[in-house]
């Protein structure tokens, strides 16, 4: 996926930045419901934009993030859960997050190209 593209695409939110996080949260059990594209790109898309508000659009930007890949699909969500759960006292937590939710994509069997076609598609309709 193009992380810098979809980054460069996104826009600063004026939400509260405990609202945001707040929202992700919801996002990520919506995405571990239903596990498809929609919901993925849905959290990719808030995500993104706590990427912006938090200032780690530059590191993700230039430097990415690896895929963090669990063994089964309940241990890869416990992990994420955790690392929402443990923010305040993890200053690297957005980072492990970001990479815990690059490797739901292959957990849940998600097609990366067609994650990316839809992202794109949706910035397009909405701007």
């Amino acid at each position: 996926m193009d992380i810098k593209k979809m980054i460069e695409m996104t826009e600063i939110s004026e939400m509260d930045m405990e609202l945001l996080i707040s929202r992700v949260n919801s996002d990520f059990i919506n995405l571990y419901k239903d596990k498809n594209i929609g919901s993925y790109i849905e959290t990719l898309n808030d995500m993104l934009q706590l990427a912006v508000q938090l200032e780690f659009d530059f590191v993700l930007k230039y430097f990415g993030a690896a895929p963090i890949i669990a063994a089964h699909e309940r241990s890869q969500f416990q992990e994420i859960f955790k690392c929402i759960g443990t923010r305040k006292s993890n200053k690297d937590w957005f980072l492990h997050l970001f990479s815990l939710f690059l490797g739901t994509a292959s957990v849940c069997g998600l097609d990366r190209k067609e994650i990316e076609r839809g992202f794109f598609e949706m910035k397009a309709s909405t701007s």
